[in-house]
């Protein structure tokens, strides 16, 4: 065994990885606030989407301890409050599902929009249809899928991503009922 021939090796191997880092490092820092706003842009859509009567969103303090809420909004127009939309991150198949649920003043939700996520292609990311999302309209109390004795059906093969958006409505509904 030649040791220089493998100590070259190794540095070289390292400098190629030292240098790629570097180049990752660089270009994350050239698009991460492009990202953020694109990000917060798709959000404000989601959250009209979900709650079109509202003019205007204010982020609340969330006091409750349920960790799939991130962010919590009074929704309101001219006169006055029209619900509440809260921001979720549940865990589906593919990682967290970022998404806003809009709730009215009675407790009901008023939409569901998923704002990212990388669940697997023509099975999870099937959540993205209306015909998935509204289903939850008009619901209320604790909701579940079929094939856990609730009445959201689920998506063919992608169970998991269809408990994960449950997941995320029951607790943006719980959220709005400590809010209100």
């Amino acid at each position: 065994m030649n040791i220089k021939y493998y100590a070259k090796l190794t540095l070289v191997l390292f400098l190629i990885t030292a240098v790629v880092a570097g180049l990752l490092g660089f270009v994350n820092a050239l698009t991460k606030d492009r990202i953020a706003q694109l990000t917060e842009e798709k959000t404000a859509a989601a959250m009209r989407e979900v709650m079109p009567e509202a003019e205007t969103f204010s982020e609340l303090e969330y006091t409750g301890e349920d960790l799939l809420v991130t962010g919590v909004y009074s929704a309101e127009n001219a006169s006055g409050s029209v619900g509440y939309v809260i921001k979720v991150a549940p865990v589906g198949f593919g990682g967290d599902i970022d998404m806003v649920v809009g709730v009215d003043l009675t407790g009901k939700v008023t939409g569901v929009s998923i704002v990212s996520m990388a669940e697997t292609s023509g099975l999870g990311d099937n959540a993205k249809k209306d015909s998935f999302r509204s289903q939850y309209i008009g619901k209320s109390g604790t909701l579940a899928v079929t094939k856990d004795g609730g009445s959201i059906d689920s998506l063919t093969g992608a169970t998991v991503t269809a408990r994960a958006v449950t997941d995320g409505v029951n607790a943006a509904l719980n959220a709005a009922k400590i809010l209100g």
